[in-house]
């Protein structure tokens, strides 16, 4: 009898252990700093490699701020410490494989981000383009660089919303680990600003695409395209 009364009450024990661990609420992003009307986020997470997220507007149409997105030939002439980028594999037409290699400070080692990468139509005015890593999966581990150290990227966010004809609503946010030589406090103020100075990047080179690419304007359709849909 007395077995089985405490066969009972660690059941019990394990049921509302495993209820309350269901029941904690999902950790808030808070509002860590701001800058250039950029709002910054950030919240906690297991390994203490903090996710990072920022928010933002430029006064440019979501079908411009998306066709610089796309052009990958392009991209390191804005983007933060940014190399190059290579697609390996088309596996449809709006989703990649391809790498980003980034730029390091001496005297650490570059740093590439292999990734998975898709484009997912939300809504009609909204698109989402979502990224992690794939340097573990056996089917494309070919493509990573013996060069570069491997970045794990849990998720690379990237949404744009239509706010008007000439302005648009851009959230970024990213999850990752730099992985080798580097100390915790180093990797979290790094990411910190990776965010902000993307859209900023983002922002200035909107300004000159217009300026400088008037003879090939983006598509007006291209939020008609036949993206992925969510």
């Amino acid at each position: 009898m007395k077995n089985i009364q405490k066969i009972a009450f660690l059941s019990l024990t394990m049921m509302i252990m495993t209820l309350q661990a269901f029941s904690r609420p999902t950790e808030s992003w808070k509002e860590i700093g701001h800058e250039d009307n950029i709002l910054i986020l950030s919240k906690t997470a297991k390994n203490a490699v903090l996710p990072f997220k920022a928010i933002g507007e430029i006064e440019a149409d979501i079908e411009t701020l998306l066709a610089i997105l796309k052009d990958h030939t392009q991209k390191q002439k804005w983007a933060p410490k940014l190399e190059k980028v290579t697609i390996h594999k088309e596996l449809s037409e709006n989703i990649f494989i391809f790498s980003e290699y980034y730029k390091t400070p001496w005297p650490a080692t570059d740093r590439e981000f292999l990734l998975k990468g898709e484009i997912i139509k939300l809504t009609k005015n909204t698109v989402l383009l979502k990224a992690h890593s794939v340097d573990q999966e056996k089917a494309y581990e070919h493509f990573k660089s013996e060069n570069h150290i491997q970045a794990d990227v849990k998720y690379l966010n990237l949404t744009l919303s239509k706010v008007s004809a000439n302005r648009t609503a851009i959230e970024f946010e990213f999850h990752g680990d730099m992985k080798g030589w580097m100390p915790l406090w180093l990797m979290n103020l790094i990411q910190k600003k990776w965010p902000l100075r993307f859209i900023q990047g983002l922002r200035e080179h909107s300004l000159s695409y217009k300026n400088h690419n008037l003879k090939t304007p983006p598509n007006q359709a291209i939020l008609s395209q036949n993206f992925s849909q969510n």
